[in-house]
């Protein structure tokens, strides 16, 4: 049953709070992004460890905030519907994807492992091929059956999200920027007579969750929709 009494001051502070983790997240990401602050800072302390953290904290306030609404659902029930759809999508993103992020999965990408295609402009973020792997850890690294254009090449590297910065004949090399704190991959298309391989690389060291390997599988993609 709904009474007269104002709703009290602690069930929208504690509605609130559900809301910290994201918006720090957002914070964060945006000083990466636009501020050139550390993802030292950003990425593994603000995120995940304060933000992450501030989900649980979140979880508990929006489970208090129902405690509280139960005595007047009338009037409160909207507070606890908001506290636990916050508190409750932020803190299931962070067990998602802290679980996909525990996975092993490869950042050195090549559909030819034998004899992985060098970067050339990109060749001091990537001097060697030593932890480079294949399909046995990414289904999608295929080399593509035929000589490719370089104009193929190019349409297919920027349809998957890597922009040019350097292209030549048999050679052609982009990089792509992740949306969220702007982690970079270097992707390299080589070609030649009968064959054309592919190579994905991610800069950082930190786990990627397999985005190295999805964005293989878009390029591998992108080449196959070009050559039909």
């Amino acid at each position: 049953m709904s009474s007269n009494k104002p709703v009290p001051a602690l069930i929208p502070w504690l509605t609130a709070l559900t809301a910290a983790a994201p918006v720090l997240v957002v914070a964060a990401m945006a000083a990466t992004l636009f501020g050139g602050v550390d993802r030292a800072v950003t990425y593994d302390l603000l995120t995940w460890t304060v933000a992450r953290g501030l989900a649980w904290v979140g979880m508990a306030a929006a489970l208090l905030v129902l405690a509280l609404a139960l005595r007047d659902l009338g009037r409160r029930w909207i507070f606890a519907a908001v506290a636990l759809v916050l508190a409750g999508a932020t803190l299931a993103v962070f067990l998602h994807q802290g679980q996909r992020l525990a996975q092993p999965t490869p950042r050195d990408i090549s559909t030819n492992v034998a004899e992985p295609p060098a970067y050339s402009r990109l060749s001091a973020l990537h001097p060697d091929a030593s932890d480079v792997t294949g399909p046995e850890s990414c289904s999608a690294a295929r080399s593509i059956p035929t000589q490719v254009l370089a104009q193929q090449a190019v349409s297919a590297l920027v349809d998957a999200g890597f922009p040019i910065v350097r292209a030549s004949t048999f050679e052609v090399e982009g990089v792509h920027e992740g949306a969220w704190f702007g982690f970079a991959y270097d992707a390299v298309v080589r070609i030649r007579p009968g064959r054309t391989d592919i190579r994905v690389a991610a800069r950082d060291p930190r786990p990627d969750g397999g985005a190295t390997c999805r964005l293989m599988d878009k390029i591998v993609t992108a080449l196959e929709d070009e050559i039909r």
